[in-house]
C-alpha cells in the first residue's frame, strides 16, 4: 500500500469533517431538517481503495474527530463509524465496479451508522431514540448521502486510479 493512498484517504476524511460540521452544521444548511452524513460517505467511498485495516482506523478517526468537534458524549460516533468501516471493508469489493450497488451501500451503511449512533446514545442517556422525528434523523441522512454519493465516489475513483509511471506509455 502506498502512503499517497493514505494521505488521500486522511485528507479527504477531514475535508468531510470540516464540510459537515461548518457548511452542514447545526443552524446551517439542513435541508428538510437534516444534513447528510458526509464522513459516512467519504468513508463508504475510500473502503475499496485502501486496505482494511486503514479503513477501519479512517473510520474511529473521523468518528474521534466528530465527538470532539460535537458536543455529545465521546466515543458514540468513533464507535459507529468503525463499525461502519469495518463493514464498508468486508463488503466493497461487492460493490466496487457497480456505480448503483456502491450507491446502495452507501445508502445502508447510513443508515446503518445512524441507527447504531441513535442506539448507542440512548444506552449511554443522550434519549435521542426518543426524541420526535428520530426516523427521519436516520433514513434523511442516508437520502441525501446517496444524491451526494456519485460524485464522491467519481472523485475517489479519480483521485485513486492507477497511473502509469513507466517512460514508456
Amino acid at each position: 500500500m502506498r502512503r499517497s493512498r493514505i494521505v488521500i484517504s486522511l485528507v479527504a476524511v477531514v475535508i468531510a469533517i470540516v464540510l459537515q460540521t461548518t457548511v452542514f452544521g447545526a443552524g446551517r444548511i439542513e435541508p428538510l431538517g437534516v444534513a447528510p452524513a458526509l464522513v459516512t460517505l467519504v468513508i463508504v467511498a475510500v473502503a475499496p481503495y485502501v486496505e482494511a485495516e486503514i479503513t477501519i482506523l479512517l473510520g474511529f478517526t473521523g468518528g474521534i474527530l466528530m465527538d470532539l468537534i460535537g458536543s455529545g458524549t465521546l466515543g458514540l460516533w468513533a464507535m459507529s463509524l468503525t463499525i461502519v468501516a469495518y463493514i464498508a471493508s468486508r463488503v466493497s469489493y461487492r460493490y466496487k465496479d457497480s456505480v448503483w450497488l456502491s450507491l446502495a451501500a452507501v445508502f445502508v451503511l447510513t443508515v446503518l451508522g445512524q441507527s447504531i449512533y441513535v442506539v448507542l446514545g440512548t444506552l449511554f442517556g443522550q434519549e435521542t431514540a426518543t426524541e420526535p422525528n428520530v426516523a427521519s434523523k436516520i433514513l434523511l441522512p442516508a437520502l441525501w448521502n446517496v444524491i451526494l454519493g456519485y460524485p464522491v465516489l467519481w472523485l475517489a475513483r479519480v483521485a485513486f486510479r492507477t497511473r502509469d509511471r513507466s517512460w514508456v506509455a
